[in-house]
């Protein structure tokens, strides 16, 4: 009777969840990497013994928090997360995918999976942000930065790494084969690095441009353009090689910090999409910000004086 009642448990728990999702339940088959059929019988109970890293990749595209993971992972008679589990969620951005619907992202951990997943598809990635990309921090960087989170869950530091270390790797990996640009507002990089009152996060921002630099050192294919206006979104278009047979991926992050202060409300981190209406609309966008790029700095060895130059101040 016991082993029902969890069963039964565990059915509810999955329908109430997938009830709760903005999403239907193919697509929420797609981005786990699970089939349909497979979910289904979780709504109904059919599958009693689940198996961890399905769980997780399931928790993953329902935009569950860890501590919500642990909540399923509890109701399915298994343990809390531990940092044994960090490859099972760099595994997922493997198998899920970024769907048509404009879906939402909550959590940052999210949003960096939905990236490597985009960024592990070969072809050229544009970045258009307020800081230079997440993928050419310092290792510990995010632990620093992001420690009041990290208090939220006992593996959130630890993941967040892992996953920037995955990304910082794959980075590297397109950049031998295909062109990454990032577009950032003059302003916006200045105020990055020079408002910074944090003494040690000054630091990381330092290595941080400094990880910029040596790119351009390394990398033909890696392109840093300041603009002279701050771009409306912060976003990201990866445009896929032919041959993978993969349509143009969009995520969409948040505004640029001096365009708009005061504090962070709700948890909507951002969001993903493959659909080719919007991804256009943001293509158009792009154009514009390519027209606003300082000439100036177009010459790469200008563009790296001005960046040891701000480091000094």
């Amino acid at each position: 009777m016991q082993a029902f009642d969890r069963v039964k448990a565990s059915a509810e728990f999955i329908q109430e969840l997938l009830a709760k999702s903005p999403m239907p339940r193919n697509q929420v088959a797609v981005i786990s990497g699970l089939s349909n059929t497979y979910i289904r019988d979780l709504e109904q109970g059919i599958i009693a013994n689940v198996a961890r890293e399905k769980l997780i990749a399931l928790a993953v595209a329902l935009n569950l928090d860890l501590n919500e993971t642990d909540q399923m992972l509890n109701i399915f008679d298994r343990a809390p997360l531990s940092r044994q589990d960090i490859p099972i969620f760099l595994q997922t951005a493997e198998k899920g995918t970024i769907t048509s619907a404009m879906l939402p992202v909550r959590d940052r951990y999210s949003l960096d999976l939905m990236m490597l997943a985009a960024e592990r598809l070969p072809g050229v990635h544009v970045v258009v942000s307020s800081e230079p990309t997440v993928c050419l921090r310092a290792q510990g960087h995010r632990l620093y930065s992001e420690r009041r989170l990290s208090k939220m869950h006992p593996i959130y530091g630890e993941l967040v790494e892992a996953i920037g270390d995955e990304r910082r790797q794959v980075m590297d990996k397109n950049l031998a084969h295909h062109a990454v640009e990032q577009y950032i507002c003059k302003k916006c990089l200045e105020d990055y690095l020079l408002l910074c009152e944090d003494p040690v996060e000054k630091q990381w921002r330092l290595k941080h441009l400094q990880n910029v630099l040596t790119s351009l050192d390394q990398y033909e294919n890696w392109h840093f353009f300041l603009t002279n206006s701050c771009p409306t979104f912060s976003f990201v278009l990866k445009t896929p090689s032919p041959e993978t047979r993969e349509s143009e991926k969009l995520l969409i992050t948040r505004l640029a910090p001096h365009r708009f202060q005061g504090m962070r409300t709700g948890k909507l981190t951002g969001f993903t999409t493959d659909n080719q209406v919007v991804i256009q609309n943001f293509k158009d966008e792009l154009e514009g910000i390519r027209s606003a790029v300082h000439e100036q700095y177009l010459d790469r060895e200008s563009l790296q004086d001005y960046l040891r130059s701000l480091m000094a101040d």
